[in-house]
């Protein structure tokens, strides 16, 4: 063994070997881990499969020998790879652990032979590495006895090796006989291992005295003394922080009191020099502590195991009394040091709250006050680590008030260290400038001042280090202009220093350290100073790493969920997400293994505390949009009555009684009766400021849990980055979609039948629309706090909304799918009933008075006004589903008037023959089939048709508010389509008829520029293409229905359903577009010949006020124009003119017949077929049959309103055909008649009053005579 120290290479040494002791410290922790769970214990091992049991029996009987006279026993282990291959992995961690034993004890007798004198103030790097190497030391081979199975992993790989290799295993005769020992008999071999290095061991620990005592003082000192009050001097508050020893001042205390006790028990009490001092320091350690670390979260219950150990070792008259001392420090550590961390914790809350905030608001003194940051830091960590490991290693029966580990403003502290440390990471480049500049002006003056009186003694090898480390330090200054900071390395000098320091302090050395003690403090300042520009990082893991956190995540969790439950801490929540992104830090590059393991807990851990957050701010995000949703409902028109009946009631109140109203005014003084309603506004009064409303602490939880939302951009979660806001945003928007959906009530359909409920009824669209904008609202208070894409989240939820399905959820129907199907299936059902009309006048659908009607009110849903808030809820694409849905009812109708047209067809083609002989025309009109089943589709389609109308009405008035330009420029689109069609936004003619009545052959061509076919072709399409814009803008086509003739062009394709549904008679050899041609001609007929039996239908009056009839009959107006319009429009373009006239002349010919019916000379159908005399039966069917004057009149006017809607018929034609004083006359004599009954009730309605006053007063009469 070399004496010479440089050859010895002591620095070396210690730095190589306390990495390795780390490393498998970590790997024999990783190991332990493994083997005490049963998902990753090998099965072979004891315990786990029972039929190795016999063999491990025989195995560890006579541990370390082996019984050979049981080899067959252990047959059971041979010839398996899989088990020698995973006890070697196990075995030689021991390996690695002997290896490390011997180059530790053989360092430590190097630096014992060499003379190294260690104190901290004096050589504090070289001491730091000696003490942490035989503190960890100590952790390691006392770690031993903690991991399970040791002896037989060691047996059973011996075992294994000696059958395959004819000899045992060289180690295991070595670990059997050290590393299987129990932990007392290991303490008295370490106590008697280290005696030959406890003089060296003693010193350094008695150097440690100031900085350990400076760590356990009481919070009132600090408050006496100002301790990290960066404000206590204003004037000075610009000035450098400068030490002689900055480094140990941020030596932790977990550090150093894992020396001060791991060292007293390798050194013990008869050989630590000075006892009374060491005890004073183990007796500190004692009542500040009841648990010290031994590594990572394993820790040692101290108190018992010294009691335990010295109760054997201590002899003397001074034994009892130390022993005692030692049950009082446990005492104390177990009553009072709980509340004096509790009070050091709440002092270190304020002072890093100051230092944050004087720093983030000037964040150019960190370059002076740098130390100041790191000193509060590593306080802090302290505290934050005694916290942790004392209160998961609390003893049931001991004297604890567990009230003080029950911090509730524990997430502040944690907050302010890791925005403290964001801080300095991110105003690096402002620390490292100002210590750059340092170095050159104030390190390497004092370096060469101090080493100028000692130069002359040092051997010219050192010379050469210290011209080297001045030069390097003077060269900075040009790197300013060179270099980046961050790319200057200081790791050569500071290790320089680590050799001379080595050199120095041995006793062969020319030049003692302890000569030049100013020179030594002024190295350890500037190698400090150093750190502070290459090593930040590594500096701020060093004081303020809480790593530790990964074997304490169930206490995290918790600390983290009481956070979320305080309102004062709800802001300082978001450093849980941050948090375990340190996890990796502990890791260990020789155990590779655990990397993946904590990586995956870290972010399985980030993503937890990330959802929790999120449903925390979401669930406040939603109880302040219910908030405000309440305040607009408010405002609401329908909730305004109580409020107008109140002030008629205070009005009339103080006319009665004046001065009265003084007495019942409220204190408030806004002359509201005491129960009167609270009006919208009044939550924003208030007499103070600290009183909160419930919307006030809505707001701020909401405030402050976005603050904790944003504390970091950017995630880190094992190897995968995401930003919380984008959480954020993607939770807000699939709960939104699901929030956004129409409340469904069910009522009773009447008072005799409670049970039967009627059709479920939604919330009203305007009343969604507000509650939308409710919505758009908050979001746009939330992007103040928290920056999200508010339009994204917008577009996206009413994008979904807007289809009839979603992809963000499968099981929530959208806005676009509850309301059309409850328009499509039970609004229009409850018109086709009669308990809605239309109301062309009104332009809404209207409830008639019916003991069946539903229990809401359709204006309520069918206005413009509700109709224009559904298309600006579900858009375009939404009305165009809803457009379809009815369009379906609508197409399924058509086809059952072509079947009752197919079902007529002989009789129709008679008619259409002789519409000018009166008896025959009545006599065949008698005899067609259905004509109620044609009328009622007609009335349905009819309904179907106006309620088109009105959404799309709607639905253009919104484009035009939103998208102005877009629709004029569709209007100048058919403004152009209209000057092709002469006028008219209708196909021109293209197909070929053939007329019937004169066998000929007629081709329509337009008559455009073109001129031949081709060209109508091209303006057929633009036609129809033009004609689909218009009705998905919501603007008028002239009539022409796109849905419907999508429809009939549909059923033009597949025209063979048609030959199918055809009668007998019938001809099956027409082609089917001749036969739909000569269908829609047919049911025009039919429609003529089957007006005037409305007439004859009770329950159809018209009314005036409402410009319909009481069954909707005046829908089948609509039914009929439109059907007409797109019949011929797809099935013979340019025809509609010439069969609206036939239609004109057939239906006045009937009309005008109708007119000369009365009650005596009214011929029934039976007498015009010539079935029946004239008996009292056939005058009976003639007074059920006979016309009102009313029905006669309302009949005139649906057919003056046919001849209104149609594009091609005029009042010309009409006046040619029948008579405008017609009309005019059934419109006086249907006003008159409305004025008589509206006259009839308002004297009921007053008879029924007196009546009831009447009755009243004789009431009163009998109680009061």
């Amino acid at each position: 063994m070399p004496t010479n120290t440089k050859q010895s290479k002591i620095a070396e040494r210690l730095s190589i070997l306390n990495r390795r002791q780390l490393g498998v410290l970590s790997r024999l922790y990783f190991m332990k881990t493994n083997l005490a769970d049963s998902d990753t214990r090998h099965p072979f091992l004891p315990g786990g499969d029972k039929a190795f049991d016999s063999a491990w029996k025989v195995l560890l009987k006579k541990f370390p020998s082996l019984d050979t006279r049981s080899t067959s026993t252990l047959n059971i282990f041979c010839n398996q790879k899989e088990i020698f291959k995973q006890t070697s992995l196990l075995y030689y961690n021991f390996v690695d652990v002997l290896e490390v034993q011997d180059n530790v004890l053989d360092l430590l007798q190097r630096i014992s032979n060499a003379g190294i004198r260690l104190e901290i103030t004096l050589n504090s790097d070289l001491t730091h590495l000696y003490l942490e190497l035989t503190a960890n030391y100590f952790a390691m081979m006392y770690f031993l006895t903690r991991i399970p199975d040791l002896k037989a992993i060691l047996t059973l790989f011996n075992f294994l090796f000696e059958q395959a290799n004819g000899k045992p295993e060289p180690n295991f005769s070595r670990m059997a006989e050290r590393f299987a020992e129990p932990p007392e008999i290991l303490l008295k071999r370490l106590l008697e291992e280290f005696k030959p290095y406890a003089p060296v061991l003693s010193l350094a620990l008695a150097s440690l005295n100031d900085f350990f005592i400076r760590r356990t003082v009481r919070a009132q000192n600090w408050r006496d003394s100002l301790f990290l009050n960066i404000l206590a001097e204003p004037r000075k508050i610009t000035h450098t922080a400068l030490s002689d020893q900055l480094a140990c001042e941020l030596l932790s205390y977990e550090v150093m009191e894992r020396w001060v006790v791991f060292g007293f028990l390798l050194v013990g009490p008869s050989t630590s020099g000075d006892g009374d001092d060491a005890f004073t320091r183990i007796r500190l350690a004692l009542r500040n502590s009841y648990v010290v670390v031994l590594f990572r979260d394993e820790v040692i219950h101290v108190h018992s195991l010294l009691i335990t150990f010295f109760e054997s070792v201590w002899t003397g008259k001074s034994s009892s009394k130390r022993l005692s001392d030692i049950k009082e420090a446990m005492s104390i550590a177990y009553s009072q040091a709980p509340g004096a961390h509790s009070d050091r914790r709440a002092y270190l809350r304020s002072s890093l709250r100051q230092i944050h905030s004087v720093l983030s608001d000037q964040p150019g003194l960190l370059g002076p006050k740098a130390f100041i940051v790191f000193w509060g830091l590593s306080y802090a960590a302290d505290e934050i680590h005694w916290l942790l490991r004392h209160s998961n290693n609390m003893q049931p029966k001991k004297n604890i008030n567990v009230e003080e580990f029950a911090d509730v403003a524990l997430p502040e502290l944690l907050y302010y260290i890791e925005d403290l440390r964001h801080l300095v990471r991110c105003y690096t480049p402002v620390i490292q400038r100002f210590h750059i500049q340092m170095l050159p002006l104030y390190d390497a003056p004092g370096l060469e001042e101090y080493l100028r009186p000692s130069i002359n003694y040092l051997p010219m090898e050192e010379v050469d280090i210290f011209n080297g480390m001045l030069t390097r330090l003077r060269e900075v200054e040009d790197l300013l202009t060179s270099t980046a900071p961050r790319h200057c390395e200081f790791a050569s000098l500071r290790l320089d220093w680590l050799r001379l320091q080595a050199i120095l302090s041995a006793k062969d050395s020319p030049l003692p350290l302890a000569n030049c003690r100013r020179l030594a403090e002024h190295l350890h300042s500037t190698t400090f100073h150093t750190r502070l520009i290459d090593q930040i990082e590594d500096l701020l893991r060093q004081v303020s790493d809480l790593s530790v956190y990964y074997f304490y995540w169930n206490k995290l969790e918790e600390v983290f969920n009481h956070s979320l439950a305080y309102p004062s801490q709800l802001r300082y929540s978001g450093v849980f997400l941050s948090l375990p992104a340190s996890f990796v830090n502990i890791c260990h590059e020789m155990c590779p293994k655990e990397r993946f393991i904590i990586g995956r807990t870290a972010g399985n851990l980030t993503r937890r505390f990330c959802r929790k957050l999120v449903d925390a701010l979401c669930t406040a995000f939603f109880t302040r949009l219910e908030e405000v949703c309440t305040l607009a409902e408010q405002l609401a028109p329908q909730n305004s009555v109580p409020w107008l009946i109140e002030e008629k009631l205070m009005k009339k109140k103080a006319a009665d009684t004046n001065g009265t109203i003084k007495k019942n005014k409220t204190v408030s003084g806004f002359g509201q009766p005491t129960n009167a309603i609270l009006m919208p506004g009044m939550e924003s009064f208030r007499r103070d400021r600290v009183d909160q409303t419930i919307h006030d602490k809505t707001l701020f939880t909401l405030s402050q849990l976005c603050s904790a939302l944003t504390f970091q951009k950017e995630l880190h979660a094992f190897e995968e980055v995401f930003d919380p806001r984008t959480v954020l945003q993607t939770e807000l928007q699939m709960r939104l979609f699901e929030y956004l959906r129409p409340i469904v009530n069910t009522y009773p359909t009447g008072p005799a039948d409670k049970s039967d409920a009627e059709p479920h009824r939604l919330i009203r669209p305007s009343d969604m629309l507000r509650r939308a904008r409710a919505v758009m609202e908050v979001l746009i208070d939330l992007e103040d706090l928290v920056r999200i894409d508010v339009i994204a989240v917008f577009s996206n939820v009413f994008e979904q909304h807007t289809q009839p399905s979603s992809d963000t959820s499968k099981n929530v129907s959208t806005l676009t799918t509850h309301y059309s199907e409850w328009y499509a299936d039970d609004f229009i059902h409850q018109a086709y009933l009669g308990h809605f009309v239309y109301s062309p006048l009104l332009m809404t659908f209207v409830t008639m008075p019916s003991p069946d009607s539903p229990r809401f009110r359709a204006e309520e849903y069918s206005d413009l006004n509700e109709l224009r808030a559904l298309a600006e809820l579900i858009g375009p694409v939404g009305m165009k589903y809803l457009d379809s849905r009815i369009m379906d009812q609508i197409g399924s109708r058509v086809d059952e008037v072509k079947k009752l047209v197919i079902l007529n067809r002989p009789l129709l083609e008679e008619l259409r023959g002789a519409f000018d002989d009166p008896v025959k025309t009545r006599k065949l009109a008698a005899q067609l089939q259905r004509v109620d089943m044609l009328l009622s589709y007609l009335r349905e389609i009819g309904i179907g048709l106006a309620f088109l109308s009105l959404c799309r009405e709607a639905l253009g008035d919104v484009i035009r508010a939103r998208a102005p330009f877009l629709v004029e420029t569709a209007k100048s689109i058919r403004t152009h389509m209209r000057r092709q069609g002469k006028g008219k936004l209708l196909p021109p003619a293209i197909f070929e008829t053939e007329t019937e009545e004169e066998g000929e052959v007629r081709t329509n061509t337009g008559t455009g520029n073109g001129g031949g076919a081709e060209h109508v072709v091209r303006l057929l399409e633009a036609q129809w293409l033009t004609s689909n814009l218009c009705a998905a803008m919501g603007i008028s086509c002239d009539g022409l229905d796109a849905g419907l003739c999508e429809l009939l062009r549909l059923t033009q394709r597949s025209s063979s359903s048609w030959n199918g549904g055809a009668s007998s008679t019938a001809p099956t050899a027409e082609p089917p577009l001749n036969l739909q041609y000569h269908i829609a001609c047919l049911f025009i007929v039919f429609v003529a010949n089957a007006l005037p039996q409305l007439a004859r239908v009770s329950g159809c009056a018209y009314q005036v006020n409402l410009a319909a009839n009481e069954g909707n009959t005046h829908c089948i107006a609509y039914a009929v124009t439109t059907l007409m319009i797109c019949m011929f429009s797809v099935l013979s373009p340019g025809d509609l003119e010439e069969r609206s006239t036939e239609f004109l002349a057939l239906a006045s010919s009937n009309l005008l017949r109708l007119g000369l019916e009365t009650n005596s000379s009214l011929i029934s159908a039976a007498e015009i077929s010539g079935a029946g005399d004239n008996t009292a039966s056939s005058r009976h069917a003639n007074n059920l049959n006979c016309v009102s004057s009313e029905n006669r009149d309302s009949v005139y006017l649906l057919f003056d309103e046919i001849v209104r809607l149609s594009p091609v018929l005029t009042a010309n034609l009409q006046e040619a055909c029948f008579p405008c004083a017609l009309i005019r006359s059934a419109y006086n004599h249907l006003a008159n008649a409305n004025s008589r009954l509206q006259y009839h009730h308002a004297n009921s309605r007053s008879n029924t009053a007196v009546l009831h006053h009447h009755h009243h007063n004789s009431e009163v009469s009998q109680y009061h005579p």
